[in-house]
């Protein structure tokens, strides 16, 4: 069985207290209905926890991180007392917003690999009064984690170094009724020390994502030009490092462009995150382009020929009305339902 220890704490609100609570926590038994949910969660982190995400060094670069720390030496022996340390560090930084949670940290090995899964749910504050500040009843446990079972923040950590790895993990937050992963700052970057790490992939997907809903969703037909044009003028970035900032900034568009482009970014402080360009990701991401005419006409074609495909005349000059034109041998027809 990979899993070795769970580790469970009742975390009180305690950001900007002078007076911290005392941690209740205790040890979830290996059987049960209590420890086949966690262990689900244990066993799709792998999958579920999609966003990478790594340990910030300190001031002076040097790969010193106090949460790493903490982390690190309740995995190399895990206690009750070691992981009340790791409880007392989310304590410090949760608000009563974010209200009372409970803490689990699950442990265990696959592969030769150490793996830590930690994770938060929400509270009931209605049943505080069968709370023990000293410990924590598995009743107790049961009837406040089963009210939020499927809605919980939660990192995974693996390595087969406790000593030199353990700097990157990756993270989810199912307590965001969202399609694309938004994850609580305090979470991240005030509880774990951390910082979202975007690899070209991932960073690039999330641009072409962001301007594929921030083009469909505008009501504005010339919002809808700039950022397709952007996105045709965008294989020139191959290779380049830049944000979704940058890029906005890159091809000159408009503020209602800007805004509605940053509208759709999922993630506070993600506008600023470099990454490096990768245009097949692109591609995959916003493979065609399209313009419908008010005469029925729809026009199609691959986003980083469509200006190659079609020339463009105006036709007034407010540009409301255009003449496209092309050329070529036919090579198919198809026919389609309305949409």
């Amino acid at each position: 069985m990979p899993i070795e220890h769970i580790h469970t704490y009742l975390v009180h609100p305690g950001k900007g207290s002078s007076s911290p609570s005392r941690i209740g926590g205790t040890s979830v038994k290996l059987s049960g209905k209590l420890f086949k949910l966690l262990s689900g969660i244990y066993s799709n982190s792998d999958s579920e926890c999609d966003t990478d995400i790594s340990f910030s060094p300190s001031l002076s670069g040097d790969q010193i991180n106090p949460c790493r720390d903490l982390i690190i030496n309740y995995m190399s022996g895990p206690t009750i007392d070691l992981g009340r340390r790791i409880a007392e560090r989310l304590e410090k930084v949760t608000t009563n917003r974010s209200g009372l949670g409970l803490l689990f940290l699950i442990f265990g090995r696959e592969n030769l690999k150490y793996k830590i899964v930690i994770s938060r749910f929400q509270a009931d504050n209605a049943i505080l009064a069968e709370e023990n500040r000293e410990d924590l009843s598995v009743k107790f446990l049961e009837r406040v984690f089963m009210k939020s079972a499927r809605a919980y923040k939660a990192v995974a950590y693996q390595d087969s170094s406790l000593e030199f790895g353990m700097w990157v993990g990756k993270a989810v937050d199912k307590q965001i009724n969202s399609r694309v992963v938004q994850l609580s700052n305090y979470w991240i970057a005030e509880f774990l020390d951390s910082n979202f790490k975007t690899t070209p992939a991932a960073g690039t997907r999330r641009l072409a994502v962001t301007l594929r809903a921030a083009a469909k969703k505008s009501a504005d037909v010339g919002v809808k030009t700039e950022i397709a044009s952007a996105v045709t003028l965008a294989r020139s970035l191959k290779g380049k490092k830049l944000s979704i900032k940058e890029f906005v900034e890159k091809f000159g568009l408009s503020d209602e462009a800007r805004a509605m482009i940053f509208h759709e970014v999922p993630i506070p402080g993600v506008i600023e995150e470099r990454f490096e360009f990768d245009l097949k990701e692109f591609k995959a991401q916003v493979a065609y382009r399209s313009v419908e005419l008010n005469s029925g006409a729809t026009l199609t074609a691959q986003s980083s020929e469509f200006d190659k495909v079609f020339s463009r005349e105006n036709l007034d000059e407010a540009g409301n009305k255009v003449r496209f034109s092309t050329e070529g041998r036919v090579v198919g027809e198809k026919l389609g339902k309305a949409r």
